[in-house]
């Protein structure tokens, strides 16, 4: 009775075996699921200003088809050229997921993008000598950008030179103001300016236009003990040119004598401005700063600003608006200004300045 029980176990052993090979196999030449990943992409050629303008457009011109995988079992790459002037998009599925699937089409799973940086239009100093010419030769070549007080301060010459700037190691523009003689142009007199500019002699690519993205960059520093006029201390405006409003700046950034001095962003819709944000001036005081503002014009349109401390990278002010009124009637087009423009009406709160500013750029972003 011994034996045919133990062959009755090993007859059922074996069957396990037999069963469980089965399922291995079974497993292991599971059919693929049949389907079909790609990547698509609306645009062929991308400018690009820096690292994170470049990866949202790519967010924006690039679509993916998961087909029946689920997103988290796709891979999504990017590669770049050295010089990035090209990046290659692909989509594949994850090493886990290769045997689960069948790609049926792999001849859409990769796109190419051309891509240029867009350095925009740069005024650097360049070292003493030659300063309204460097100016005029980026600003407005074979004209004049240049809104200087020489006509009534000719004993002093020129009032913008270049100089080294041992704190950004670099050669900077210097801006004069005097309280006495100096004017608005030998124009008006309760006034007095030192500016450049972009107007309506100026390459089109410095001037902002309907529906345009522009990006003004440059840095600035007012020395210890900068004295502001209770009135209006202007260190850059943005001004529309045509229609009844072309006197009347859009935007400005401006000091005022107070308690404390102010620093305040100014914002003007119609012949009247309001303050968007004011700070305290005393940190923006005795340090180079960096400013980023960014500004689509248009009656719908959107406005930027940042400023920060070169020496650090802190940020000391910021202001953005998705949804204002960038455009005035009959304008044709608006130009920035850089400088020191400021009321002498009470002079006595005023001292002479030596405001300083450095590598200014303007960049058309290409939509």
């Amino acid at each position: 009775m011994k034996k045919p029980l133990k062959c009755l176990l090993i007859v059922v052993f074996s069957y396990c075996l037999s069963g469980c090979n089965k399922d291995d196999e079974t497993i292991d030449t599971a059919t693929p699921i049949q389907t079909d990943i790609s990547i698509s992409t609306s645009q062929n050629f991308i400018y690009w200003i820096d690292s994170v303008d470049l990866m949202q457009k790519l967010d924006n011109a690039l679509s993916y088809n998961y087909g029946v995988a689920n997103e988290s079992e796709i891979d999504i790459t990017r590669n770049f050229n050295t010089d990035t002037t090209q990046v290659i998009a692909s989509i594949d599925f994850k090493t886990a997921f290769q045997n689960t699937y069948n790609d049926s089409n792999p001849s859409n799973n990769s796109v190419t993008i051309q891509l240029e940086k867009n350095s925009g239009v740069q005024l650097k100093a360049d070292g003493p000598g030659g300063t309204y010419s460097l100016i005029t030769s980026v600003l407005a070549p074979g004209y004049n950008p240049i809104e200087a007080p020489d006509c009534s301060h000719n004993a002093f010459g020129e009032h913008i030179d270049e100089i080294f700037d041992n704190e950004l190691n670099t050669n900077v523009f210097r801006f004069f103001i005097h309280t006495s003689p100096d004017d608005d142009r030998c124009i008006n007199f309760d006034r007095q300016r030192n500016e450049i500019k972009s107007y309506d002699q100026s390459p089109d690519n410095l001037l902002g236009t309907e529906y345009e993205t522009l990006v003004y960059n440059w840095k600035f520093k007012l020395n210890a003990g900068f004295q502001s006029s209770a009135n209006f201390t202007h260190l850059h405006q943005l001004k529309s040119v045509g229609g009844d409003l072309s006197s009347h700046p859009m935007y400005t950034l401006t000091t005022r004598k107070s308690n404390p001095d102010r620093l305040e962003l100014r914002y003007g819709e119609t012949d009247s401005s309001v303050i968007l944000k004011q700070t305290d001036l005393a940190p923006f005081v005795a340090t180079w700063l960096e400013v980023t503002e960014t500004i689509t014009y248009g009656t719908n349109g959107t406005y930027d600003i940042e400023i920060k401390k070169v020496n650090d990278g802190s940020t000391l002010f910021t202001y953005s608006n998705t949804s204002i009124n960038n455009w005035r009637p009959n304008a044709t087009f608006v130009r920035p200004k850089w400088g020191i423009y400021r009321s002498l009406i009470n002079v006595a709160d005023l001292r002479d300045e030596e405001v300083l500013f450095a590598d200014f750029k303007i960049t058309e972003i290409q939509q």
